[in-house]
């Protein structure tokens, strides 16, 4: 009895005592696990501070820019739920043009359903200063329009911007030819003196080199012996070191082929228009407004009435 009991007594033992080694080395291996994610942290540490010194500047432009994307997609969203909001107040039309900046998609819908789907380009949202401060940021409005006229053959009479964009672009100048005033032919510099019959008659006399100006509503060069020239419509006007921009309504100042075969004005200056670069299509490029592929303006331009409404978002 005796006997059994010290054997007993001695399994027991070694049992305790090899939970005790095992108990060990698990709280041997947590130790070391442990450990080994300190030294991971402490190297993700160190590299968090090389990346921190190397790039320095560019962590706070690649934060800003995370949040400026995080900013876009809130808009985003909420400007879809606020379209589906308006395209449910809009079913009692018969026809309304939806377009979708974000996803430069242009689509017309009929008592709810889409009837005709198309890739677009829309305002590339970039800006533009000129000369006296003012600032045009290049974006497709957005809210509720209609179909105000159709156009077939339009002609493109450009703002301003188109100018002045033209001029940095070749690094030149820019001067405004007004009526009345007039711009040396040779150097491209305001003359700065009224122009009339008895002012040209005296320029003539006296023998002056050749400016342009503009005589019964369009740009005409007037060479030294007195003779005029109608100056070609729908050009950038290049004299010297600068380009000229034409006043509004002279045919200098109208383009053609420019917005393709068809054109839907919804107001504002802004269109649904074809494109000379279906290349760009279904991407943010335009100053503004939407250009369609020349099969696609067609067939909406067909399809589309006056007082249709255009809903862009």
């Amino acid at each position: 009895m005796t006997e059994s009991r010290y054997r007993l007594g001695f399994l027991g033992a070694w049992g305790l005592l090899v939970v005790g080694i095992i108990l060990a080395a698990a709280v041997a291996t947590a130790e070391y696990q442990n450990f080994r994610d300190a030294q991971r942290l402490r190297k993700l540490t160190v590299i968090d501070r090389m990346i921190g010194s190397r790039l320095g500047p560019k962590l706070d432009v690649l934060r800003v820019a995370a949040e400026e994307s995080e900013g876009r997609i809130e808009k985003l969203t909420s400007q879809m739920r606020d379209t589906e909001v308006k395209l449910d107040d809009s079913q009692d039309t018969d026809q309304i043009i939806v377009v979708s900046t974000a996803e430069n998609r242009l689509s017309v819908r009929r008592a709810g359903k889409v009837v005709f789907e198309a890739v677009c380009s829309t305002g590339k949202g970039t800006s533009l200063t000129d000369a006296s401060g003012h600032s045009m940021v290049f974006n497709t409005p957005t809210g509720k329009f209609r179909i105000v006229q159709k156009e077939e053959n339009p002609l493109w009479s450009p703002p301003d911007w188109h100018f002045i964009e033209e001029a940095r672009k070749k690094g030149k100048r820019l001067v405004r030819l007004d009526p009345g005033t007039k711009v040396d032919a040779a150097t491209g510099q305001p003359m700065g003196e009224e122009v009339g019959v008895h002012a040209w008659g005296d320029q003539r006399r006296a023998g002056s080199g050749r400016y342009l100006t503009v005589r019964n509503n369009t740009v005409v060069e007037v060479g030294s012996d007195g003779r005029e020239r109608e100056l070609p419509p729908g050009e950038i006007i290049e004299v010297g070191g600068a380009i000229v921009v034409p006043p509004h309504g002279t045919p200098q100042r109208k383009f053609d082929k420019v917005l393709g075969k068809y054109r839907l004005n919804f107001g504002g200056g802004y269109g649904i228009h074809g494109t000379m670069y279906p290349d760009q299509l279904g991407r943010s490029v335009t100053h503004g407004c939407v250009r369609l592929g020349d099969a696609d303006i067609e067939k909406l331009f067909a399809m589309a009435n006056v007082g249709d409404q255009v809903l862009i978002y």
